[in-house]
C-alpha cells in the first residue's frame, strides 16, 4: 500500500462516486465526517486487502467495504445510546434486537458473511453469486440456507 496509490484513488472520480455512493444509503444515521472517515478506512483496507488475481472489481471491493465501514460506524454510534427498534422490518417478536445486532451475528456466526451481504443486500440471484464464485447456484442456495439456519438459531 503505497500513499501514490492512494492519492490515485482519490483523484479517480469513478472510484470515489462509488465509495460516496454505498456511504450515501448512509446519510440520514451518520455525520459527513463519519462518512468520510468510513470511505477513507475503506479505501485504504481495499487497497490494502485486495487480490488483483480475484475477478471482483476493486471498485465492487471498495463498495462492499464502505458499507461495512458505515454499519460499523453506525453500530460504534448506536453503542452510544442511539439504538432504535426493528419491529416494523421484523415483527414483535425480536423487537429487542437492532440492525447491528444482525450484522454482529452475520459477521460472527456465518460461515461466510458474504453470501448474505450478495443475496439480500445486493439482491443477487443464486446463479449470479455462484457464477461469481465459481461453483453452481444450488451449492450456493444450500450454502444461503445454511447461513439463515444458524441466523435463526441466533435470533430464538
Amino acid at each position: 500500500m503505497s500513499t501514490t496509490k492512494i492519492e490515485k484513488y482519490l483523484n479517480n472520480e469513478d472510484v470515489m462516486r462509488i465509495a460516496y455512493k454505498a456511504a450515501s444509503t448512509f446519510s440520514k444515521v451518520l455525520s459527513q465526517d463519519e462518512i468520510k472517515s468510513c470511505v477513507m478506512n475503506a479505501l485504504w483496507k481495499a487497497d490494502a486487502n485486495y487480490d488483483e488475481k480475484n475477478t471482483t472489481k476493486f471498485t465492487s471491493y471498495l463498495h462492499k467495504g464502505v458499507i461495512f465501514e458505515c454499519l460499523t460506524q453506525r453500530k460504534f454510534n448506536q453503542r452510544k445510546g442511539e439504538e432504535k427498534s426493528l419491529t416494523h422490518l421484523i415483527g414483535d417478536k425480536t423487537d429487542h434486537f437492532s440492525a447491528i445486532d444482525f450484522k454482529d451475528a452475520i459477521d460472527t456466526k456465518c460461515d461466510d458473511p458474504s453470501l448474505i451481504y450478495d443475496k439480500f443486500y445486493k439482491d443477487m440471484t443464486f446463479e449470479e453469486m455462484g457464477k461469481e464464485r465459481g461453483v453452481c447456484g444450488e451449492r450456493i442456495r444450500q450454502r444461503v440456507e445454511k447461513n439463515l439456519a444458524i441466523l435463526r438459531e441466533v435470533f430464538q
